[in-house]
C-alpha cells in the first residue's frame, strides 16, 4: 500500500483561480465600500445643507415672529440708557423750538403738560394692560399717546349731548388712580421691556422723526404768524378752525359759517382739538396752526418704527428708513422741470390735520391687527382694537375701508390654502359694523362727491398739465393721462423699491397673515386712489392713508434680502446704498439740466424729454448697486450672492433717491417773501380784521348769531371762491352766511351738476339777499328781518368786500371800529 502526498496539478490551478476570484471579490467589495462611503458622505452633506437651510428658515421665521417668551437678556448699561435718553431730549428740544416760532411759552407748557398727564400716561397704562408684550419703550409711549387721544375724543363726543364738553379730560383721573392703586396692574405697567432698542437705533429714529418735524415746522415759522398778513392765508386751515370752534359748543357738529348747515364730515380731529382747548385753555389758533400738530406727528411717525419692527425685528435701520420714506420720501422725481405725485407725510400733515390723526390711527390699527392675526394677543387686545377702530372711523373716511380690505385679502389667501381665517373674519365683521354706523352717524350718507372714475386721478396730478392738449373743461387728453400715470407710478415704485422685493419673496410671507394684511391695505390704498375721483382730489387720501404701511413693507422687504448676507458690517451696505441713491438722483437731475430741461410740449405739439431723465436716474441707481456689490464682495469673508446684494442695494438706493428733493428743499429754507396782493390771491384777514373777530369771541355769547357781508376769499372774473371761514373761526360763533364752500349742500351740487364749486352761487338766494342788503342799504325793516327772522345779534362789516352804508351808525350800535372792519350790535 502506497501513500501519495502533495497536490495534483489540476488541483493547484483550481486553487489559483479561487485565489484570483477572492482577490477580485475583495476588490469589488472595496469599490462597493468606497461607493457606499461616498454615498453616505453625500447624504450627510445634503442633510447638513438641509439642516442649515431649515435653521436659516427658522431663524427668519423667529425673527419675523418672535417667541412669546423671549430669553432674558443682560440688563442695559447706564451709558446705553443715557445715550437713548439724550436722543429723546434732542427731539423734545427740536419740537419745543419749532413750536415757539409763533406760539407763547404758556401755550407750549400747557399743551405738553396735557399730552403727558392727560393723554400719554393714562393711554400708556391702558396700552400695557391690553398688550401681552413689552416690545420697547418707543412703541409703548407712542401707542399709549394715541390710545389716550382715541379715548378722549370718544368720551368728548359721549358727554357733548349733555353739555359737559369742558370736563371730558377728567376721564384720565380714574385710569391714573386705578393704575397706581391696583397692585397687579401696577406691576404690569411698570414691567421692563422685552427688547430694548439699541442706542444707535434710538438716534436714527430721532433723526428720521426730525425730518418731517423740521421740514414742516421750520417752513411755517418762516411765514408770517397766523392772521397777521392777508396775503398769507390758508382757507383750509380756517375751515378746520371753524369746525373746531363748532365742536366746542355744538352737537352734532355744524358748519358755523352757514348757520343751520349740519356738517357730515370726518370731524373727530375737530372734537379732539376742542377737547384739548377746553382742557388747556389754549387758543384754537395756536392749536390748529402752530403747535397742535406736533405731538400727533411725533407719535404717528414713531409708530411707523413699531410697525416695521414687526416685520424686521431688532433691525437698526429698517424702522428709521421706513419713517424717512413715509414722512418725506416715497417718490423719485426725475424731471427738473416738473414734479410728480409727492405722498410723503410732510406734504399734508399740516394742511390736512384730519390726515395727521387718521394716518397715526391706521398705523396703530395695523400694528394691533398684525398681532391679532398672528395670534399674539389677549382678550383685552381685541377690546383695544375695537376702541381704536371706533376712533378711526370718523378721524378720516379712508381708515376703516383700507383696514377691511386688508382683512379681506387675508381671508381670500387663507381660503386658497383651504383654511378659514376666523380671526380676520371676526375683525372684519366688527369693523364693518362700525363703518356702517359711521356712514350713517358721522357722514350722514354723503359721499362728498366721491365716485368711481378710473384713471381720472392721473389727469389731476404729476406732469399732465405740462403735456396735455388744451381741451374744454371736463374732457381729458387720454394719451397724456397714460403718460402721467406711468411716470407717477414709476416714481412711486422707485421711491418704495422694497415692495419689488416682496413680490419675489411671496413664498416666505404668504403664510404670515400679518404680512398679507399689510399688503392688502397697501393695494387697497393705491387702487382706490386711481379708480375713484372727487371734486377736490380727495381720492389721493386713500393712498396717503396707506403710506405708513407701504413704507413699513418697503423697509421690511429690503431687510428680508439683507438678512441673507447680514453680518456686523452689513449696515454699511444700507448706509452706502441710501446715500448713493441720494447722490445718483442729484447727478441725474444735474445731467438733465445741463442738457437743457426744456418744456415737454413743443410748439408743434410733440413731446420731448420724457424718457431720458428716467434712463439717467435708473442707470445711476444701477451703478450705485454695482459699486456697492463689488466693494462688499471684495471684503474678506463677505457673505451673500452678488445678485442678492445688488438687488438690495438697488432697492435701498431707490428709496434713498426719494429723499433727495425734500432734503434739498429743507437745506435751502429762507425767509418767505410774499408776492404783492392781487385779486387772484386767496386773501385772509389783516391784523385789524382778525382783531375784530376775536373781539366778537370775547363779547358775544356762544349762542348769538353774526351776519357779515364777507363771503369770498377771492372774487374776480373766474367767480367767487366761497372759502371764507375766518370770521366764524376766530369769533367761535355762528355766522348767518359767511362762505359756503366745503358744505355738504355744495358738494352735492358739484357732484350733481359737474360744475366747479367757484361757479356755483349760494343755493338760498333770498336769504343771501336779505343778509347783504343790510350792509349796502340798511333800514329798520331789513334789520328787523335779520333780528327776528334769523336771530342775528351782531354785524361784521368788511368795507373791502362791499360798500358799507354809513346809515348803519344810526340804526345799530358801533362796538368795534377799524379801517377795514366794523362790528355793530343790533338792538
Amino acid at each position: 500500500m502506497s501513500i501519495v502526498t502533495g497536490d495534483a496539478p489540476g488541483s493547484l490551478a483550481e486553487r489559483r483561480r479561487e485565489a484570483a476570484e477572492l482577490r477580485e471579490t475583495a476588490r469589488q467589495l472595496e469599490r462597493a465600500r468606497e461607493i457606499e462611503e461616498t454615498r453616505l458622505r453625500e447624504a450627510a452633506r445634503l442633510r447638513a445643507t438641509s439642516r442649515a437651510r431649515r435653521a436659516s428658515a427658522r431663524k427668519l421665521r423667529a425673527a419675523l415672529r418672535p417667541p412669546q417668551a423671549p430669553a432674558p437678556k443682560k440688563p442695559e448699561s447706564l451709558t446705553a440708557r443715557l445715550v437713548k435718553a439724550g436722543a429723546g431730549v434732542a427731539l423734545a428740544v427740536l419740537a419745543i423750538w419749532l413750536m415757539a416760532g409763533h406760539a407763547s411759552g404758556d401755550s407750549i407748557v400747557a399743551l405738553l403738560r396735557f399730552w403727558v398727564f392727560g393723554l400719554t400716561l393714562p393711554g400708556f397704562i391702558l396700552w400695557r394692560l391690553a398688550s401681552p408684550f413689552r416690545h420697547n419703550l418707543i412703541e409703548d409711549v407712542a401707542a399709549g399717546s394715541l390710545v389716550g387721544v382715541a379715548i378722549l375724543l370718544l368720551v368728548y363726543m359721549g358727554v357733548a349731548p349733555l353739555g359737559l364738553q369742558q370736563w371730558a379730560w377728567l376721564w384720565a383721573a380714574p385710569v391714573l388712580m386705578a393704575g397706581a392703586a391696583v397692585p397687579r396692574w401696577r406691576r404690569r405697567v411698570l414691567s421692563k421691556v422685552e427688547r430694548p432698542i439699541h442706542p444707535v437705533t434710538a438716534w436714527l429714529i430721532v433723526a428720521a422723526c426730525a425730518l418731517p418735524l423740521y421740514g414742516t415746522g421750520r417752513y411755517r415759522n418762516l411765514l408770517p404768524a397766523p392772521y397777521t398778513d392777508a396775503r398769507s392765508n390758508s382757507p383750509d386751515m380756517a375751515f378746520h378752525q371753524a369746525l373746531s370752534a363748532s365742536a366746542k359748543y355744538d352737537f352734532p357738529l355744524q358748519a358755523p359759517y352757514v348757520n343751520g348747515e349740519q356738517m357730515d364730515y370726518h370731524y373727530f380731529w375737530h372734537q379732539f382739538t376742542a377737547a384739548t382747548s377746553w382742557a388747556t385753555g389754549i387758543d384754537l389758533t395756536d392749536l390748529v396752526y402752530t403747535i397742535g400738530w406736533v405731538p400727533l406727528l411725533i407719535a404717528g411717525t414713531a409708530l411707523i418704527f413699531a410697525l416695521t419692527d414687526r416685520l424686521a425685528p431688532s433691525s437698526h435701520w429698517a424702522g428709521p428708513l421706513a419713517i424717512a420714506v413715509a414722512s418725506i420720501g416715497g417718490t423719485v422725481s426725475a424731471y427738473p422741470q416738473g414734479s410728480l405725485l409727492s405722498e410723503g407725510l410732510m406734504n399734508y400733515i399740516w394742511g390736512s390735520p384730519t390726515q395727521n390723526l387718521g394716518g397715526a390711527l391706521i398705523t396703530l390699527l395695523a400694528l394691533i391687527g398684525v398681532d391679532l392675526l398672528r395670534g399674539r394677543s389677549s382678550p383685552s387686545t381685541w377690546v383695544m382694537f375695537v376702541v381704536i377702530a371706533a376712533a378711526g372711523s370718523g378721524s378720516k373716511a379712508t381708515v376703516l375701508p383700507l383696514i377691511i380690505c386688508g382683512l379681506a385679502l387675508v381671508v381670500f389667501v387663507r381660503l386658497c390654502y383651504g383654511r378659514l381665517a376666523r380671526s380676520a373674519v371676526l375683525i372684519a365683521v366688527a369693523l364693518g359694523g362700525i363703518f356702517a354706523a359711521s356712514i350713517v352717524v358721522v357722514f350722514g350718507m354723503h359721499s362728498s362727491g366721491l365716485a368711481v372714475k378710473p384713471w381720472v386721478t392721473f389727469a389731476k396730478i404729476g406732469i399732465y398739465p405740462l403735456i396735455a392738449d388744451p381741451l374744454p373743461s371736463g374732457q381729458f387728453d387720454h394719451s397724456a393721462m397714460w403718460i402721467s400715470g406711468i411716470t407717477a407710478c414709476l416714481g412711486l415704485i422707485l421711491g418704495s423699491a422694497g415692495l419689488i422685493i416682496l413680490t419675489g419673496t411671496a413664498a416666505r410671507w404668504f403664510r404670515d397673515p400679518g404680512m398679507i394684511f399689510l399688503v392688502g391695505i397697501s393695494i387697497a390704498g393705491f387702487c382706490a386712489m386711481i379708480l375713484t375721483d372727487q371734486p377736490g382730489t380727495s381720492q389721493l387720501y386713500f393712498h396717503r392713508t396707506a403710506v405708513p404701511v407701504i413704507a413699513a413693507l418697503a423697509a421690511g422687504g429690503v431687510w428680508m434680502l439683507v438678512f441673507w448676507f447680514a453680518d456686523k458690517h452689513s449696515d454699511l451696505v444700507v448706509l452706502a446704498s441710501v446715500l448713493g441713491g441720494i447722490g445718483a438722483t442729484a447727478a441725474a437731475r444735474a445731467i438733465v439740466k445741463a442738457g437743457g430741461a426744456n418744456p415737454f410740449r413743443q410748439d408743434d405739439g410733440s413731446l420731448h424729454g420724457l424718457i431720458a431723465p428716467w434712463v439717467w436716474t435708473i442707470a445711476l441707481l444701477l451703478l450705485v448697486a454695482a459699486v456697492v456689490t463689488v466693494v462688499w464682495k471684495r471684503g474678506r469673508h463677505r457673505r451673500g450672492r452678488p445678485t442678492r446684494i445688488a438687488m438690495a442695494s438697488f432697492a435701498l438706493a431707490g428709496m434713498g433717491a426719494g429723499l433727495f428733493l425734500p432734503v434739498q428743499a429743507m437745506a435751502e429754507y429762507k425767509p418767505v417773501v410774499l408776492a404783492p396782493q392781487t385779486d387772484k390771491q386767496l386773501l385772509g384777514p389783516t391784523r385789524s380784521q382778525a382783531a375784530a373777530a376775536v373781539w366778537l369771541r370775547d363779547h358775544a355769547a356762544p349762542g348769538e348769531l353774526i351776519a357779515t357781508n364777507a363771503h369770498c376769499a377771492s372774487k374776480n372774473t373766474l367767480g367767487c371762491d366761497a372759502r371764507h371761514f375766518w370770521i366764524s373761526a376766530l369769533s367761535e360763533r355762528h355766522v348767518l352766511i359767511e362762505g359756503w364752500g366745503y358744505t355738504n349742500t355744495l358738494n352735492d351740487l358739484v357732484a350733481g351738476t359737474g360744475m366747479g364749486p367757484n361757479s356755483l352761487p349760494f343755493w338760498d338766494q333770498p336769504r343771501l339777499e336779505e343778509n347783504d342788503i343790510v350792509f349796502v342799504a340798511p333800514t329798520r325793516d331789513n334789520l328787523r328781518v335779520l333780528r327776528e327772522k334769523y336771530g342775528v345779534r351782531w354785524l361784521y362789516a368788511d368795507p373791502t368786500q362791499t360798500i358799507v352804508s354809513s346809515t348803519l351808525n344810526s340804526l345799530a350800535t358801533l362796538r368795534f371800529k377799524a379801517s377795514d372792519a366794523l362790528v355793530y350790535e343790533l338792538p
